[in-house]
């Protein structure tokens, strides 16, 4: 009977000492997952301020962008105007077609690093609101997609409005830089317009056709500009009501 009672407690000894190293290791186990979840959610956090910054920048640059093309369809009208009933001097005609010829190859590249590290490190799901997944998929993906296709358009189209020109007039130019880094200061150096370059079918269907794509160009950095409006407002309000980073506080004061 002492034998039995004796081996009963070995027995409850040794499940009791593999129930606690068992459990054990579950607490581990969970503690380190637990950890290693905590490093995601703040690197998820701290990309989504870094994006928000981001986002920000791209605004700046794309008011940027957007005066550009405002100053290079005023160009456009005033050169096809003169088409139709010439007032400009040589020296004006030659200043407009350098500009709007610049001036249409400018192009809005919002900056995607801080979005594709989201998606690499599978930050990207653990962001709770859909509406902020839908709002940067839309800004970084479908309208990448078509920023993308329109730009090689527009490139392909600048090359041959330049090729169009070349035997109707040409210029020399000086070119210094600005600090936004789309602009350019420039001066006319020397020019020279051929007879043939008023009311030349070739050159009126150029310009027609170049006004017309910064209009379409202009509609789609519209587009841009609604969701990356939409983005920031429901990243503030994300990142305010999880009281994410002390950076977030500063943010809203600028």
């Amino acid at each position: 009977m002492s034998k039995r009672i004796h081996s009963e407690r070995k027995i409850i000894k040794y499940t009791l000492e593999f129930l606690v190293v068992f459990l054990g290791i579950l607490l581990s186990f969970g503690i380190d997952n637990y950890v290693k979840q905590r490093e995601r959610i703040n690197q998820k956090n701290t990309l989504l301020i870094e994006l928000r910054t981001s986002i920000n920048e791209d605004q700046k640059q794309l008011i940027i962008v957007e005066d550009a093309l405002n100053v290079c369809l005023e160009g456009f009208d005033l050169l096809i105007r003169d088409q139709k009933k010439p007032f400009l001097s040589d020296s004006a005609i030659v200043a407009n077609i350098s500009n709007v010829s610049a001036k249409m190859a400018i192009s809005f590249f919002p900056q995607t690093g801080i979005y594709n590290q989201l998606i690499q490190t599978e930050s990207f799901e653990l962001i709770e609101s859909e509406d902020i997944k839908r709002s940067l998929s839309d800004l970084f993906e479908h309208l990448g997609e078509r920023n993308n296709s329109a730009n090689l358009k527009f490139d392909s189209f600048a090359q041959k409005f330049d090729l169009v020109l070349t035997d109707k007039l040409f210029y020399r130019l000086v070119i210094q830089e600005v600090n936004n880094s789309v602009d350019l200061n420039t001066e006319i150096t020397d020019f020279f317009i051929s007879k043939n370059y008023q009311n030349h079918p070739e050159i009126i269907g150029m310009l027609t056709n170049g006004e017309k794509r910064v209009y379409f160009y202009k509609e789609l950095l519209k587009k841009y500009d609604q969701l990356m409006k939409t983005a920031i407002v429901q990243l503030d309000d994300y990142l305010l009501k999880r009281n994410i980073g002390s950076q977030t506080k500063d943010m809203y004061k600028s």
